[in-house]
């Protein structure tokens, strides 16, 4: 990824030596008593920014030029950048490809030999060194230049603790539209110069264009449907239609009620056959038992007339005397016959199928009468249903499309009337946008027009999480106000409800809500950020009811978001959070203002 983070800053003097400070690519932590240096450490890297600072030390300190070295992210090498106190040159040494060394000019003058500073710091993130941004209302243009993007990365001790907005203050208005445009490059990669401008006018007139041919389309669209509709209104000209219409309601009320009641006599038809059905099924029922039960009785004569027969047969033997095997005498048994029971059997059987011929005859009849009926049902069915079909629902239809045709005429009544009123409007329009036209004015260029969409949900976002991960005491709600380019905690200003160590704190939040969206989002991102004193004014006894967990889950929240590039931080050492940095991989440089062996006095060599 683009951007780049600073190795070593060193403050060169022959006489005293020179003082350096290592950095590391994450969080970096400068910690010290008062005036021990710290902020000479970021007063130097101001310095070869080509910010504010112009003499990064006092003249009694004896150290006249800063050396700094940083490296590319997504390049191999690095640039190491050298400048004397009072000189307007840099002196640049190079092993990053794009970034040639040589001396260049601090502050660009006109036809000057060397090039601007600038480009070294521009395509370091990765942009284009000869980008120019809107710096106005009207829409002129300025070279994009490093320095005007420094109040993100870098915020100072002098304005870490103001009351209003650290990144679009009031009293640099001139100085903020072009910050803003700076920013917005760095979120988009637009420069949203005259030709958006021009673009955006040409939008505009292209538009109204668009409209009026649409209105004036719609005018003749429904001038023609109205003209059309009047032919239609013509065929009832002399025709009472209200008249009409409850008439022919009327009679389409009295076909459906015949044919309600049609439907109803043949609903009691269709019961009728189903009842006659049901009756000669039953009777078939029982035909088929009654013939089983005649062939049952007819076999049951025939076996007692088969008896009587073999009874009159056998009275005619005479029996057998002697045995045929030892010719002994044989004493006759006594013969038991059932020619008496046989023919009582025979009386009652044929008794039973006599009566069954009758029972059988009477069902008969009845099967034949229901057949009858039914036969009339079916045909009154069919003569019903004909009835219904073949006039009863035509004459429905008919009196169906009278009612809809008069009813038309209504309709094309009210649709006339809303073509009219249609019609006024679009008159209406077209004049409004007339007036539009002669009353356009310039177009003029406001950069928080074209922040993306997503960018004041994101922030908002971002604070809300910012601050609930550090513990911000009381928190509610946080959001971000683009009209203040500033954080809102439970509805308020900073400037107006916190003192100086709660704004300290806040401002350092925005930085970070800034620097997390550039993570995020932006097409370019130098990712190096220092911030001066987060917690200033935490020790002036204004601010001393600040929960410690809230300072230490600033710093826990700087040691957890390392990724999301270099971050400088320059504290007090009588306030900072003891917290265990090195265990997180920060860089930790501590000056304890003390000569004793290990510990180091300040940044610059010999002063006190």
């Amino acid at each position: 990824m683009p951007g780049f983070y600073i190795k070593k800053v060193t403050a060169n003097s022959a006489k005293k030596g020179d003082a350096s400070v290592t950095f590391g690519k994450g969080l970096n932590i400068i910690q010290g008593r008062s005036d021990s240096g710290k902020t000479c450490v970021a007063n130097c890297i101001d310095f070869i920014y080509g910010g504010q600072t112009s003499r990064p030390f006092k003249d009694s300190a004896q150290y006249d030029g800063v050396t700094m070295i940083v490296a590319a992210n997504d390049e191999p090498g690095d640039v190491t950048l050298r400048r004397t106190v009072g000189k307007n040159q840099v002196k640049v040494d190079s092993t990053v490809a794009g970034i040639e060394s040589g001396i260049y000019d601090v502050s660009p003058r006109k036809n000057a030999k060397n090039p601007p500073l600038n480009e070294v710091w521009l395509r370091l993130i990765g942009t284009d060194p000869d980008v120019r941004i809107v710096a106005n209302s009207r829409f002129e243009t300025k070279r994009l230049t490093w320095k005007n993007l420094l109040r993100v990365f870098y915020l100072d001790e002098g304005r870490v603790d103001d009351a209003e907005s650290i990144v679009e203050p009031s009293h640099r208005y001139m100085e903020n539209t072009l910050f803003l445009s700076a920013l917005l490059y760095l979120f988009t990669g637009r420069t949203f110069t005259e030709t958006d401008a021009q673009e955006k006018s040409e939008i505009k007139n292209a538009r109204r264009k668009a409209v009026k041919d649409y209105v004036n389309r719609k005018i003749q669209d429904a001038a023609a449907r109205k003209a059309e509709l009047g032919e239609k209104l013509h065929l009832f000209d002399g025709i009472d239609i209200d008249a009409q219409i409850e008439e022919a309601t009327n009679a389409l009320d009295e076909i459906r009620r015949k044919i309600d009641r049609a439907l109803e006599e043949s609903q009691r038809i269709l019961s009728s056959i189903s009842s006659e059905e049901q009756r000669i099924a039953e009777c078939n029922v029982l035909l088929n038992r009654y013939n089983r039960l005649s062939d049952q009785y007819k076999a049951d004569i025939q076996r007692l007339s088969l008896i009587a027969e073999g009874e009159e047969s056998y009275e005619g033997i005479n029996p057998p005397l002697l045995c045929p095997y030892c010719d002994n005498p044989i004493t006759p048994r006594k013969r038991q016959t059932y020619m008496e029971s046989a023919r009582i059997t025979m009386e009652r059987t044929m008794d039973q199928l006599n009566g069954l011929v009758d029972t059988e005859k009477d069902v008969k009849e009845q099967k034949k009468e229901s057949e009858s009926n039914l036969e009339k049902l079916k045909s009154e069915r069919d003569s019903l249903e004909a009835k219904i079909k073949m006039e009863l629902r035509p004459q429905e239809s008919k009196q169906l499309d009278i009612v809809r045709s008069y009813k038309a005429y209504l309709q094309v009544t009210a649709e006339i009337g809303v073509i009219e009123s249609y019609s006024a409007d679009f008159g209406r329009d077209l004049d409004d946008i007339e007036n539009e036209q002669k009353n356009d004015k310039p177009a003029e260029y406001h950069p928080k027009e074209y922040f993306p969409d997503d960018f004041v949900p994101a922030m908002s976002g971002y604070a809300q999480e910012i601050l609930e991960e550090c513990h911000y005491s009381g928190l509610l709600k946080a959001n971000f106000d683009l009209t203040k380019f500033d954080i809102v905690v439970n509805g308020e200003d900073k400037g107006t409800s916190h003192g100086k160590g709660y704004r300290s704190y806040l401002n350092t939040v925005m930085i970070l809500m800034l620097r997390k969206y550039l993570a995020n989002h932006a097409k370019f991102n130098p990712r190096s950020f220092i911030i001066d004193t987060p917690l200033h004014g935490f020790d002036d006894g204004l601010d001393e009811d600040i929960p410690d967990s809230m300072r230490a889950g600033l710093y826990r929240y700087f040691m957890a978001h390392q990724d999301e590039g270099q971050l400088i931080i320059i504290e007090n050492l009588d306030h900072i959070p003891h917290l265990d940095y090195e265990a997180s991989d920060a860089t930790v440089t501590t000056f304890e203002k003390t000569n004793e062996p290990g510990k180091r006095y300040g940044f610059l060599n010999g002063v006190k």
